[in-house]
């Protein structure tokens, strides 16, 4: 069925077929959402229609059916049961689509034709409230962008769930792309008809979900006033202003029904972080894999032994905004030690941290009014265990000076919502349902109105049972029962092989199989009772709870405030228990350039390979003496994971935790650069060796002295000339023009000879040995340059067939000899040598240029500089040269026939 689009004037309803109450009501509505797909409720259901209905059927592979099917053009129809309304939305948000909820906004059974109906809130990727949808561990972000390339971009980011909101100044195109980067949103809005940032947007995160939105008709003052007054932290900047009220002003139009759980907005400048880029957060592999995107086997999922989901959450961020200023740092660093000294107070600690809740998207789920019986119940919970939190930080905070007490990190304020835990207590049972249609989540003795509601529809089914037993007594009829339907209420139900002993009294109501159904006067009135009681009795645990529920709301700022403490000594206690379980050291962080790490070990290669397992090593970077080391050894040997381990530990330090190290000083970074790997980038049309080099670009534009660079392999996605080229140029940059800090993996080890002409540069390598014709690696790192890769030998590990190892060894002989200016071709492949003539035996072969009397050779070397080609020449063949030309002048007997 194709398409249908909706009518949008009278005439076209008309057209349409739309002449119904139900249809008009519909495309007014639909009319409020034009680009949401609608979610239009009918009774147990949420029905779509016209393009909506196919668009949906066909994404969610649901049958497409029609309304009004005996006319010539029915309108397209497909619907899903309401209560399965959460899978749905999830699919289609996941597509990055947004869905408008159109609810019942009266009770039918009260209201005479049709019931009024209205949009309640919008589900886009950015604003999901779904907690079966959610993540608990991760946010959920929706980014505002607001500004240009010419003046810079104000990006602010918000979590609806939390109410997170965070907004700064990126000066450049770059840096906006690595804030997203960083951030990670689920759906980024920006002005409708900018034509440079969505297409920007979309080469950069194709799987991003983009929305363009019309300009805001109010000044951004006036909107960040109206939600959040005056709490609004950090330098009032006008572009990340503006970001934050747009990102506002959007989620605030997708909840109609309820004001967003925001408290204040904090403004940061990009300075204050240890910026990470997408290449150093993937490279890394910071909070996921690279290849299966898992968080197991990451940094995170070694380091998050957080016992709470807020705990979670914040420990994130905190590997993501890494530090830059030493005084905080070690305040965090202050709280670990102290946990890490006394194990029984951090048992204690993170026991009871295992018992607290979400507090902060509980609370925020009640100020958008959409926390059930049980989130409230769990909230309750939750508030009701910070007593015993704070009697068990006691336990490490207990010889503190009163004055560092008051700024240390792992404390609670005064306030814990104490009062309202106590409500909730005692408003709702402790196994509170998730719906609240059935009621029965309202604790006995809180409303004496319904407990006698209760007492009523409870009465009542005692009742029944006495009139069936009466009955059974007055008719004779053992099998008489009494029964309950919708239809028609509570009847007696007799057999019909009883149908003679039917008292004269008794109402026909119906007729089924073997039996007949009837109703009295008495069964009537007590159904009446019984069911306006319980209706009744509904009615008012509704009220109760929607009372508690605003009362809740109302608190968010107070809860969110509380959740943050708890999530700051979550956080603290998960980086102390990693540290005392597997040996991490606090580090020592000042305003140095020295990064200096005794015996350190990667964080999560350390757990792959067990106990004894991993070689650790040692490793000093410098502005004076070692400010660039070049890492050479063969594949496999550990360059990759000696410098991915360095910078792991300059951010686990610089977000205020300990390192895997026997001692450890890091000198502040401003940014953490790395180039790791080959891999294209298809979708954007670049190869491998273009994402190479312009992730290289990227760190010479923006890498300065107090950055850290870890290079791996530059140059190897083009010749070798070519290459080797690029890799010192590229070095050189970094060690003349940048002083960046640099570990520079390489295969290229014509570079190590930037060591004697480069007083920062030193050479190291990780060792490695043949040892019966097979090749250990040592994985130690040692001074000096390695003079072999391995390479072939690697290849031989990896399963190349023999005959192919055999014929790379014979051709990499050749080219170690000299034969590097002919190629492979020099290669016999019988004896793996060459039968050809090298370099100088082809001088030998052709007739010399007659010499005067004791000229040394000098006419032999001279006839053999002119027959070479210096372009041609790799720089191992011409050092080659060059000393077999000094042998000839040094040995009588080396030189030819004069």
């Amino acid at each position: 069925m194709q398409a249908r689009r909706h009518p949008e004037t009278v005439a076209e309803v008309k057209e349409a077929g739309a002449t119904t109450a139900l249809m008009r009501q519909y495309l007014d509505v639909k009319a409020q959402v034009p680009d949401a797909i609608l979610f239009f409720r009918l009774g147990d259901f949420y029905e779509m229609f016209y393009e909506d209905a196919v668009l949906v059927a066909g994404l969610l592979s649901l049958t497409l059916t029609s309304r009004d099917k005996g006319k010539e053009d029915p309108v397209p129809m497909c619907g899903i049961p309401h209560h399965a309304a959460r899978a749905y939305l999830q699919r289609l948000t996941e597509l990055g689509h947004r869905v408008a909820i159109c609810e019942q906004l009266e009770d039918p059974k009260l209201t005479k034709g049709i019931v009024k109906r209205g949009v309640v809130r919008i589900v886009t990727p950015g604003v999901i409230l779904d907690e079966e949808s959610l993540d608990a561990r991760t946010p959920n972000y929706l980014v505002a962008i607001e500004g240009e390339r010419s003046r810079g971009f104000g990006v602010a980011f918000l979590d609806v769930t939390t109410g997170d909101l965070r907004a700064t100044v990126a000066a450049s195109t770059e840096s906006m792309l690595d804030e997203l980067a960083r951030i990670d949103p689920r759906e980024v809005v920006f002005a409708k008809g900018d034509e440079t940032l969505a297409p920007l947007l979309r080469r950069a995160y194709p799987r991003l979900t983009q929305t363009p939105v019309a300009a805001a008709a109010e000044p951004p003052e006036s909107v960040l006033r109206e939600i959040l007054g005056d709490a609004i932290a950090g330098p009032r900047q006008a572009l990340a202003l503006a970001a934050a009220a747009r990102v506002l002003t959007y989620a605030r139009s997708t909840q109609l029904a309820a004001p967003l759980p925001v408290a204040k907005l904090e403004i940061f400048d990009r300075a204050d972080h240890l910026v990470l880029d997408e290449q150093a957060r993937a490279h890394l592999e910071l909070t996921e894999t690279m290849l299966e995107r898992r968080r197991e086997g990451s940094l995170l999922g070694a380091i998050d032994l957080t016992r709470s989901a807020i705990g979670a959450r914040l420990l994130r961020r905190w590997l993501l905004f890494p530090l830059r200023a030493v005084a905080p740092i070690r305040r965090r660093q202050d709280a670990v030690e102290r946990l890490v000294l006394r194990p029984s107070g951090r048992g204690a600690v993170r026991k009871v941290l295992g018992e607290i809740g979400d507090i902060e998207r509980l609370a925020s789920r009640a100020r958008l009014g959409v926390a059930t019986p049980r989130d409230l119940a769990a909230l309750g919970r939750s508030l009701a265990r910070l007593p015993a939190l704070h009697e068990a930080l006691g336990l490490v905070t207990e010889d503190l000076p009163v004055t560092e007490a008051k700024e240390d990190l792992l404390r609670l304020g005064e306030d814990r919502a104490s009062e309202l835990a106590k409500k909730l207590s005692e408003t709702l049972i402790d196994e509170a349902p998730a719906n609240t249609k059935e009621g029965g989540f309202i604790r006995s003795g809180l409303s004496p109105e319904l407990d006698r509601l209760r007492q009523v529809a409870a009465g009542g089914r005692e009742l029944v049972a006495e009139i069936e037993t009466r009955e059974r007594e007055r008719t004779g009829i053992p099998s008489l029962k009494v029964k309950y339907n919708n239809v028609f209420g509570y009847y007696i139900e007799i057999t019909r092989a009883k149908m003679g002993q039917v008292p004269a009294d008794y109402q026909r109501k119906q007729t089924v199989a073997n039996a007949e159904r009837f109703v009295t006067s008495e069964l009537s009135d007590l159904e009446g009772d019984i069911s306006r009681a319980e209706e009744q009795r509904i009615a008012l645990e509704l009220r109760l709870f929607e009372a508690l529920r605003t009362e809740v709301g109302a608190a968010a700022a107070r809860l969110q405030a509380i959740a943050a403490q708890v999530a700051a000594i979550d956080g603290l206690a998960a980086l102390a228990e990693v540290a005392h379980h597997h040996g991490y050291v606090r580090p020592v962080v000042d305003e140095s350039v020295t990064i200096e790490l005794e015996a350190a070990r990667h964080p999560v290669i350390e757990r792959l390979v067990g106990d004894g397992g991993f070689v650790p090593n040692d490793l000093k970077l410098d502005g004076d003496d070692a400010q660039l080391l070049l890492v050479t050894g063969p594949n496999m040997a550990g360059k990759s994971t000696v410098m991915r381990q360095t910078a792991l530990a300059v951010i686990l330090a610089q977000m205020g935790g300990f390192v895997p190290a026997r001692s450890a000083r890091i000198g502040l970074c401003d940014r953490v650069f790395t180039r790791v790997g080959a891999g294209d980038n298809l979708s954007r049309g670049e190869s491998t060796f273009l994402v190479e080099m312009r992730e290289t670009a990227h760190i010479l534009r923006h890498a300065t002295a107090r950055s850290l660079v870890v290079l791996d392999e530059i140059g190897r996605g083009t010749s070798t000339y070519d290459g080797v080229s690029i890799a010192w140029a590229v070095a050189e940059h970094l060690h003349d023009k940048i002083g960046a800090r640099t570990l520079f993996a390489t295969h290229y080890h014509e570079l190590c000879a930037l060591a004697d002409t480069h007083r920062r540069v030193r050479n190291v390598s990780v060792a490695a040995r043949e040892w019966k014709g097979e090749i250990v690696f040592l994985r130690q790192l040692t001074p000096g340059g390695a003079n072999r890769s391995f390479g072939v030998d690697v290849a031989k590990l990896a399963g190349l067939p023999p005959d192919v190892v055999a014929r790379a060894r014979g051709i990499l002989a050749t080219l170690e000899a000299g034969g590097a200016d002919r190629g492979p071709q020099t290669v016999s492949p019988e004896r793996g040598t060459s039968p050809q003539l090298g370099l100088w035996e082809a001088t030998q072969a052709t007739p010399a240029v007659a010499s005067p009397s004791g000229d040394d050779g000098l006419s032999e070397i001279a006839e053999a500089l002119r027959r070479v080609d210096p372009d041609d020449l790799s720089p191992r063949a011409a050092h080659e040269l060059l000393v077999r030309l000094r042998e000839k002048l040094t040995d009588p007997r080396a030189r030819g026939p004069s």
